[in-house]
């Protein structure tokens, strides 16, 4: 755990210590409207994917929010806990729970919280139901459904129903639905976004169909998220988006879903100038997280806006971010000049970090919690 050099309400965001991880509340509040408001309109809600930014005070924003389900969208069962403590009641694991300290902490959260986890073997079914059953506590399961990622998840027809089938039968286990992960779909047509996205989630309501001819009732069908939300949440059937990135959103969706502002950014401070034309930061790879690839120059304060597009990202190392300047930009970067970037995947960098800035008008307005970075168990 970090510790900070703490600021007063009020600070101006240039005198805030760096690196530092910056949300800037009118674009998140803007984000937050954007979404939720569709949302409102339609049979399907939307379920915080949480994990985008791991911080409890924007999760309570969100479900407060309306349009949603009422709960949120966690990967693991340390990021439940998490939530859990902070008041959130009805928490849907997206992933697959197997080993026996981790169904252990599952039965524990699931004696206070409505817990929902997802299942894609038998042997998990029978391991979660012997848990659950000896624990005294009821563990809502649904069928994961492989469609276009590969990953995680049975095939849907047949093999969901027969899976759903177990579940159903499994004491201790309340078998609710269906969920699916397509992976994140940036496809700059929005007719063959819309397309794709149809052709994969139509296969979970095909198996849903399957499943209640069998007798069994699907209350929760789960698909889709920041990417395709509006085309996933007018699907009849779709009961539930857990869209996550729409909150903070990154470089990735710049250009993808220009409705989301870019609400995270990370604000360093040069600290080395050994030529006109590269500078670096303090602002490296441990900061900002470059998995996804650079981040974005954002503002350089003090700068004239024009050049910015003359000053490039570039790799330097873990604790250094490095600045490469041409043309008329070159020496009008120096020591102790603030710079913010915009991360391209502010899950990833999100996690780096122990706190928010809050940040509204340019000022400290509060610092928030990161408290499930880390949480990997």
């Amino acid at each position: 755990m970090e510790s900070p050099i703490f600021r007063s309400v009020g600070t101006p965001v240039e005198q805030l210590d760096t690196p530092s991880f910056q949300v800037d509340l009118t674009a998140l509040e803007q984000n937050i409207e954007t979404l939720h408001s569709f949302f409102r309109q339609r049979a399907a809600k939307v379920r915080p994917h949480v994990e985008a930014h791991r911080c409890p005070a924007i999760a309570h924003k969100q479900l407060a929010a309306g349009g949603t389900v009422g709960g949120i969208c966690v990967t693991t069962v340390g990021q439940a806990e998490v939530f859990a403590e902070a008041g959130f009641t009805d928490i849907f694991i997206a992933n697959e729970i197997v080993t026996r300290p981790k169904i252990t902490g599952l039965c524990a959260l699931a004696h206070s919280v409505t817990t929902t986890v997802a299942v894609d073997s038998p042997r998990n079914v029978t391991d979660l139901s012997d848990a659950a059953s000896a624990a005294g506590v009821t563990i809502r399961v649904v069928v994961d459904v492989n469609t276009r990622l590969n990953r995680c998840g049975v095939e849907p027809g047949q093999p969901a129903v027969e899976l759903a089938s177990l579940m159903a039968k499994a004491p201790n286990l309340d078998f609710a639905g269906l969920m699916t992960y397509e992976g994140a779909m940036f496809e700059e047509d929005p007719e063959k976004l819309a397309a794709e996205s149809r052709k994969w989630v139509q296969q979970v309501l095909d198996t849903r169909e399957m499943i209640e001819k069998a007798g069994m009732d699907v209350s929760v069908v789960s698909a889709g998220g920041t990417w395709n939300y509006d085309i996933v949440g007018d699907m009849p059937g779709v009961t539930e988006v857990p869209a996550g990135s729409y909150a903070l959103s990154d470089g990735r969706y710049l250009q993808h879903r220009p409705e989301f502002k870019t609400a995270a950014r990370v604000m360093s401070e040069v600290t080395s100038h050994p030529e006109p034309s590269m500078v670096l930061t303090d602002g490296g790879m441990k900061s900002v997280g470059v998995d996804a690839g650079l981040p974005l120059i954002d503002n350089i304060l003090g700068i004239d806006t024009a050049l910015l597009a003359h000053i490039k990202t570039a790799n330097a190392g873990a604790e250094h971010g490095k600045l490469i300047m041409e043309g008329d930009a070159e020496d009008q970067v120096d020591l102790g000049d603030k710079v913010w970037v915009i991360p391209s995947d502010v899950g990833m960098c999100a996690n780096l970090h122990d706190y928010a800035h809050a940040i509204r008008n340019g000022k400290l307005e509060a610092v928030w919690s990161i408290t499930a970075r880390g949480r990997y168990r």
